[in-house]
C-alpha cells in the first residue's frame, strides 16, 4: 500500500483543489479557494498553511489540509480529500499519516465538524479524537487529538 506524504501547497495545486468544489458535498462543506486564501495561507509569517497529501510516487493531489496554528501552539486542521477518491478511507490514512508528521510539535489538533458529517466525524473519532462537547456549537462538533507537546 502506498505510503501518505506531504508537501507545501504551491500555486499551481489551485486549480486542481478549485476544481473539487463541482462537487455539491465539498462545496457545501469547504469555503471555495480564492486568490486571497492562496496568500493567506502561502504567507511567510502567517499562521497557517496549507499542505498537499499525495500518495506514493504520485504527484496528483489527494487531499488538502490547512493547519491553523492556535494562540496555546496547538492546531486547528481541515482536510479536504479528492471527491473522486473518497469512500475508499483515504481521510483516515492521510489524517493518520498528518499525526504522525506533526509528532510532538504541538499539544493537540483540533477539529471542528459540522454535526451532519458523519464520515468526517467517523475519521477523527477512528484516528483517536475526542469529542469535547456533546452539543453543537454554530452546527459544529469541536474534537481534539492530544499530542506530545506542552503547551
Amino acid at each position: 500500500m502506498s505510503q501518505v506524504s506531504f508537501r507545501p501547497f504551491q500555486p499551481g495545486d489551485l486549480a486542481a483543489y478549485a476544481g473539487w468544489f463541482a462537487d455539491p458535498e465539498t462545496e457545501r462543506r469547504v469555503s471555495v479557494p480564492d486568490q486571497a486564501w492562496l496568500e493567506h495561507v502561502l504567507a511567510p509569517d502567517g499562521r497557517s498553511r496549507a499542505l498537499a497529501a499525495t500518495l506514493g510516487a504520485e504527484t496528483a493531489l489527494l487531499a488538502l489540509l490547512q493547519c491553523d496554528i492556535e494562540d496555546d501552539g496547538g492546531l486547528s486542521l481541515l482536510i479536504a480529500v479528492d471527491p473522486a477518491r473518497r469512500g475508499k478511507g483515504l481521510g483516515r490514512r492521510v489524517l493518520s499519516a498528518f499525526i504522525e508528521h506533526v509528532g510532538d510539535r504541538h499539544p493537540h489538533i483540533d477539529g471542528h465538524i459540522e454535526a451532519d458529517n458523519l464520515a468526517s466525524i467517523a475519521c477523527v473519532e477512528s484516528c483517536g479524537f475526542v469529542r469535547l462537547s456533546e452539543e453543537p456549537d454554530d452546527g459544529f462538533l469541536h474534537y481534539r487529538k492530544v499530542l506530545g507537546a506542552r503547551p
